[in-house]
């Protein structure tokens, strides 16, 4: 096929011959293009009235199991529906299913996080900053946007899985009735589809023309979501046999009473200043408290006891720590235990368990989550402290929140 191209005050037409997607190009130039320039998803067109495209991130990071799997392009709606962007070239018929059923996995996954766990990934990942960042970028393009209603809007969104989610690449309409049928096998969201074909034309100059083309008329997806959150029965008590009946840590400086030569109050300065210095990502998370001598408290949800617990012992230790009581603590340490590569992956530092054994858990704490670091001693030992909890507390918040907001049914 040949498009012609009529050039204003110039004779004749220009001849643009259509060239494939995947000769010269790879799916990583379509996102950029797609993400660089809004206007080549015709939103209307795949979703209907008021819908548009608003850029948020691309490779957005998503939790699978002990490891990361990414979107390639994540943007919002000013109806406040999330949209979701497989790019994909067709160089070979199984990737056709494939980034169809990939597709409603990332979709699944992120009916999971809240408003609130999605603002601070992308805080974590692009470095946005400053509060709502998600409105803030939609305001820009639609600046008549009500932002309690946009947010709620999202929340919704995020709640019933209703998304928007599109597949762009080329080649989509010679296997268009094959995607179409695999729809019917997919469920565990309530979403629109959109299949966008991106064509390439190229005239003698080598300048190109890139036409979208939706070549179907969107489909809604509407399934019962039914989840099976029962996990099997495992040795999770044999991990660690001996363990503290009480869990208060009765170390020196943790939760008992400092026994360095640091006074009360200078732990009470130094804790002054954490509280005081440290910034949190996640826009749910609550201002430390102060505890005991030497330990202060951040508030987390789901069956953990005290929150999250900074503190600092008599042999220069700085730590970290998170208790979980009763059974659903038990499920919580079950599945951090089995996350805990991805989880040291995202701390950037190892992390230590603790797990009680399996009888009278009741409403008893069963298990402890620590991380701990010793600076070199030393006139600067304190600073290092100090810089190193500020760093992890963040990390720790940004990890933990959106898997025990999971647990919370």
């Amino acid at each position: 096929m040949t498009v012609f191209f009529e050039e204003y005050e110039a004779t004749g037409l220009t001849g643009f011959q259509r060239v494939s997607l995947s000769a010269g190009h790879d799916e990583d130039w379509l996102q950029q293009k797609l993400f660089q320039h809004a206007a080549l998803l015709p939103m209307v067109e795949m979703f209907g009235h008021g819908e548009a495209f608003i850029p948020l991130c691309r490779e957005y990071p998503l939790r699978y199991g002990a490891s990361n799997v990414f979107v390639d392009i994540l943007g919002v709606s000013p109806t406040g529906r999330l949209v979701l962007i497989e790019c994909k070239l067709w160089r070979n018929p199984g990737s056709r299913r494939e980034v169809v059923a990939q597709l409603f996995e990332y979709a699944s996954l992120m009916s999971r996080l809240t408003y609130s766990d999605l603002e601070a990934k992308l805080k974590q990942t692009r470095g946005l900053t400053g509060e709502n960042p998600i409105f803030k970028a939609a305001s820009e393009v639609f600046p008549d946007l009500d932002e309690a209603r946009f947010v709620d809007a999202i929340n919704e969104s995020l709640r019933r899985g209703d998304f928007l989610l599109a597949i762009a690449g080329d080649g989509i309409r010679s296997d268009l009735h094959a995607l179409k049928n695999l729809l019917a096998n997919q469920g565990g969201v309530l979403a629109r589809l959109a299949l966008l074909e991106m064509r390439l034309y190229r005239d003698a100059r080598g300048r190109t023309l890139i036409v979208p083309n939706v070549p179907v008329q969107t489909e809604l997806v509407r399934r019962e979501v039914f989840v099976d959150v029962r996990r099997e029965a495992s040795a999770v008590e044999a991990v660690v046999s001996t363990f503290v009946d009480d869990m208060e840590l009765q170390k020196d400086g943790a939760e008992s009473g400092a026994a360095g030569s640091a006074s009360r109050d200078q732990n009470r300065a130094f804790w002054n200043t954490f509280i005081k210095e440290v910034r949190f990502d996640h826009p749910d998370q609550t201002r430390p408290r102060h505890g005991g001598n030497n330990w202060i408290r951040m508030d987390l949800p789901g069956p953990v006891a005290t929150g999250l617990v900074a503190f600092r012992e008599a042999n220069h230790v700085a730590g970290l720590q998170v208790k979980f009581k009763g059974p659903a603590g038990r499920e919580v340490m079950q599945t951090l235990l089995e996350d805990q590569s991805a989880l040291e992956s995202e701390l950037g530092h190892p992390i230590r368990v603790v797990v009680k054994d399996a009888t009278g858990d009741g409403d008893r704490v069963v298990g402890i989550l620590v991380v701990e670091y010793r600076p070199q001693e030393g006139p600067g030992m304190e600073t290092a402290q100090l810089t190193w909890l500020l760093k992890m507390a963040n990390s720790m918040v940004n990890a933990l929140r959106p898997r025990l907001t999971a647990t919370i049914a």
